[in-house]
């Protein structure tokens, strides 16, 4: 049976996502090219070249705003727990976390605010758009502003005295960054978004940096949730006298950056069932960290429950439009290897890959997938373990990612089909389609081969050669047995053909 509703008939961007650890990046470039490489400006165009090349859409440069001393040394002080991912770790290998930011200006070691617009020129010059972090849940301890503007930042309540206990205050009464579910974050400030004049200096940031870019992806956006906030810092509002705003922080954010650039996007980083609220505050894209740990238990029939919702979940699916505003990804810096977490074979984190990245929505790839790593890259370093890894995953992204920038999965319209047969347990199904051009993407996401039909309802009706694209292999089909009878495949376990047919 095949299922279609025709309110998942849309277009979508759904865009290729590349994260780039920028100053490890910086640090691994010198070694290639066997020179400095310190600055935006020293990087050689063709890098990003062979990213645009390859299909890519948008280049994070993850890591790019002012860092300051405090944190710098704080991570030297906890060096012990980098040799888990850096056996031979040396202290210069520190270089202070990106997300304990002083001020959101470049990183003076790489460049200034005025690089990051030249660099967008030239990348948009060639067809690709530039994604910029913006971290709004807390500063880094030693920001101007925790001292110049104290009441922007979560206080102490006013009956507690000076000393402050130092596990969850700084020495002035200034909260350390934590949420409901996290300690604290003794490198951060946590500013106060239950204050107007908080909201209005970060919503200034927010349209500074939609002015210099072409998207932001939001670390941990859920946490300023006005109910969230209030979960974990009830007590320091309430003793301050602060009320509940009357709005989320995000809809005016977002609203008043699209304003100044009406095609900047908004990446979430989100978890804990809040990712509906956030599309509904305007976010275009909201991480899809459910999907991935379905994948991972490798459980063809949980992933199927996912994959079904598509079409049968219509709160979630069709009435909110959630499929096509997915951030798709099977790792990212915070997450493990996909080597590692799909049990360390490489082929199975590629058939997750295909997987994901053959449904609606965002497509996120880290630096170092691409590559096969198993190593994770820490973000307070720069650089993780040598390694060679996979050159079975070179040559699977290498034909995996031209396909997926074809228009048909750009702009073209999704349909979820039904695999026939009694191994169709094992298998996906679905087609995008655009215009004349039409892909039909059949992956095995299981042990051992398999064998399936899938009726392709428009399939022209004549003797046909469909194209294999991840192999270039053609074979002569009858359309009008694939429309009434079913393309009959063989394929591999964990592994996947994306035809091109008429």
């Amino acid at each position: 049976m095949i299922i279609i509703l025709s309110l998942l008939m849309m277009t979508f961007a759904n865009p290729i996502i590349y994260e780039i650890s920028l100053r490890p990046w910086l640090y691994e470039l010198t070694q290639k090219y066997g020179r400095s490489i310190s600055k935006l400006n020293d990087i050689p165009f063709e890098e990003f070249q062979r990213l645009r090349n390859l299909g890519v859409d948008y280049v994070w440069l993850m890591g790019l705003w002012q860092l300051g001393n405090y944190g710098l040394q704080f991570d030297k002080d906890h060096s012990s727990e980098y040799k888990s991912n850096l056996p031979d770790f040396t202290m210069d290998d520190v270089i202070g976390s990106p997300y304990a930011v002083t001020e959101f200006v470049c990183n003076s070691q790489v460049g200034t605010d005025a690089d990051i617009i030249e660099l967008k020129k030239k990348l948009n010059a060639v067809g690709l758009k530039l994604m910029l972090d913006f971290v709004p849940n807390h500063s880094a301890v030693d920001s101007p502003y925790v001292s110049s503007h104290i009441d922007w930042f979560i206080r102490a309540p006013p009956n507690v005295q000076p000393p402050f206990n130092r596990d969850s205050y700084l020495e002035n009464g200034v909260a350390y960054g934590s949420d409901q579910y996290s300690g604290y974050w003794k490198d951060t400030a946590q500013w106060n978004y239950w204050n107007e004049e908080t909201r209005t200096y970060l919503r200034s940031v927010v349209k500074k940096i939609a002015q210099m870019s072409d998207g932001m992806r939001c670390d941990m956006a859920m946490v300023i949730l006005n109910d969230l906030f209030y979960n974990k810092w009830k007590t320091q509002l309430d003793a301050r006298g602060f009320k509940k705003p009357s709005s989320e922080f995000w809809s005016s954010a977002i609203q008043e950056a699209k304003q100044i650039n009406p095609n900047v996007i908004f990446l979430a980083e989100v978890y804990w069932s809040k990712e509906q609220d956030l599309i509904n505050l305007g976010f275009d894209y909201v991480y899809e960290k459910g999907l991935l740990d379905t994948l991972a238990t490798l459980d063809t029939s949980k992933v199927k429950a996912i994959t079904d919702s598509l079409n049968l979940n219509v709160t979630k699916y069709i009435i909110n439009q959630y499929a096509q505003h997915s951030n798709h990804f099977v790792e990212n810096h915070d997450e493990p290897r996909a080597v590692v977490k799909f049990s360390g074979k490489d082929y199975i984190a590629n058939a997750a890959a295909m997987l994901s990245y053959t449904l609606p929505g965002a497509k996120f790839i880290n630096h170092g997938q691409l590559e096969g790593y198993s190593n994770r890259l820490d973000v307070h370093l720069r650089r993780s373990y040598k390694e060679n890894g996979s050159d079975y995953s070179r040559k699977f992204y290498a034909a995996l990612l031209p396909i997926i920038s074809k228009n048909a999965f750009k702009k073209g319209t999704w349909t979820r089909l039904t695999a026939e047969g009694d191994q169709a347990w094992k298998f996906f199904a679905w087609k995008w389609t655009d215009g004349t051009e039409k892909i039909l993407c059949v992956i095995n996401f299981s042990e051992g081969s398999g064998y399936t039909k899938v009726k392709v309802p428009d399939a022209s009706g004549v003797s046909q050669t469909i194209l294999e694209l991840m192999s270039g292999q053609g074979f002569v089909r009858d359309g009008n047995d694939m429309k009434n009878n079913g393309l009959g495949v063989i394929v591999d376990g964990w592994n996947g053909q994306i035809f091109k047919y008429q």
